[in-house]
């Protein structure tokens, strides 16, 4: 992915995720969350304690020029 003003190519700088693992497969749960909490817990789960959702359950990623922070910056769902 390139810059459209000078054609530099985009580097990452933010990655916000839907969920801290993934909660089907448990494939990466980090200590503290391999147990269930002891108290309620409302709307929240293990998997998405902050309960950020992105879309529907999608990453938003962010993007800039590394030439000029005045250049336009590019965001990708996924």
């Amino acid at each position: 992915m390139h810059c459209e003003t000078c054609n530099a190519q985009y580097r990452p700088l933010l990655t916000i995720g839907s969920g801290e693992w993934d909660g089907g497969s448990g494939s990466w749960i980090p200590l503290e969350d391999r147990e269930e909490p002891s108290g309620p817990t409302g709307l929240r789960t293990r998997a998405n304690a902050p309960t950020v959702t992105i879309g529907r359950g999608y990453n938003l990623q962010i993007y800039i020029c590394p030439t000029s922070f005045d250049h336009p910056h590019l965001e990708v769902m996924q």
